[in-house]
């Protein structure tokens, strides 16, 4: 039996585009750096108490990197939880990412995560496809994170 899978990608049909681009603006409020640091067990001064980053040369709190990372990487899995614009329901499944800090994480700053599409390769064995992913996260002020990305792409069966 021929999975639906196996059948679309027969027809040329793909759950992602090579140069597929999509993106979100967040901001991180002051209160939320506390609160997710101590969420994750990151116990350093610098996202908890104000007087310790300012000593540190920092106008306040500074987010923590797993923060912003989190961020970025939850963007993938609810971009390919949405259809293609084909209309394909698909699902995405993160496999690995590579995250490069560039510069620290002000409180209530606008910040601009972005991702695109530069591979795409079908893996029967998985049934599924790899989906390989550029990103970064920037301020108006820098670049705060680059990431590259990998998942698993699967087409899911029409309702």
């Amino acid at each position: 039996m021929v999975s639906d899978a196996a059948s679309a990608h027969s027809a040329g049909k793909l759950p992602a585009r090579i140069g597929e681009t999509f993106a979100q603006r967040v901001r991180i409020r002051t209160d939320e750096i506390p609160a997710f640091a101590t969420l994750v067990h990151d116990h350093n001064p610098l996202h908890h108490d104000v007087d310790a980053a300012r000593a540190a040369g920092y106008p306040g709190l500074i987010a923590s990197g797993t923060q912003l990372g989190s961020y970025l990487m939850a963007l993938t899995a609810t971009h390919f939880a949405k259809p293609t614009e084909d209309g394909l329901a698909r699902s995405g499944l993160g496999v690995g990412f590579d995250i490069r800090f560039r510069a620290v994480v002000l409180a209530d700053e606008d910040i601009d995560l972005v991702w695109r599409v530069t591979g795409l390769q079908r893996k029967d064995r998985l049934d599924g496809w790899i989906c390989l992913l550029e990103g970064e996260a920037r301020s108006p002020r820098a670049l705060l994170l680059s990431a590259t990305g990998t998942l698993l792409l699967r087409l899911l069966p029409s309702p």
